[in-house]
């Protein structure tokens, strides 16, 4: 179990940091802040994505798992793309962003029930 454990947090880790790599890279638009959704709806929206794909033997979700997310969530594809848009070379503010992803997903409601022994 606690094999498990260290490859899914291996997983979780190595996903984000790929993603805040390309995110980090599309971060050179000229959007201004108030032309995105805010900080907890893109958080809150990318845990959900993630834990989705987390769940599934490849680690990935299909197009209707993905749009009901966000429509749960009322926010687009392009409304995560553009918020990674207009704070991607914020460096500094992007990093507690996936600061905060990262403690959520290890903070998982699924993970807490039992002392597993």
């Amino acid at each position: 179990m606690l094999r498990f454990r260290s490859a899914s947090l291996a997983l979780r880790t190595s996903g984000a940091t790929a993603i805040f790599a390309v995110l980090v890279l599309f971060g050179c638009g000229s959007s201004a802040p108030g032309d995105t959704i805010d900080r907890e709806v893109f958080i809150a929206t990318y845990v959900d994505l993630r834990m989705a794909a987390l769940d599934t033997d490849t680690a990935r979700i299909g197009t209707v798992e993905r749009d009901a997310i966000l429509q749960q969530h009322g926010v687009t594809a392009d409304d995560l793309t553009t918020f990674a848009d207009v704070h991607g070379a914020d460096l500094e503010y992007m990093r507690d962003v996936w600061a905060e992803v990262e403690l959520r997903l290890d903070t998982d409601p699924e993970s807490e029930g039992g002392s597993g022994a």
